[in-house]
């Protein structure tokens, strides 16, 4: 559970500082809300991916 928290906590918080840097390079306007959620939910489903693959192998 603290896993996937902090996850979803750097996800936001890398998604943030990205999303303000490309609005403010490219002339777009910063949306907080959709530049913090995408790269959460995002990474939330790589890491899980990730570390299903990497237990599944383990097993063998």
């Amino acid at each position: 559970m603290g896993k996937q928290l902090t996850i979803l906590f750097w996800g936001f918080i890398y998604g943030e500082v990205l999303g303000y840097i490309v609005s403010a390079l490219s002339g777009y306007t910063f949306d907080a809300k959709l530049s913090g959620l995408i790269p959460m939910i995002g990474g939330f489903i790589v890491i899980n991916c990730l570390s299903y693959f990497i237990k599944n192998s383990q097993e063998k």
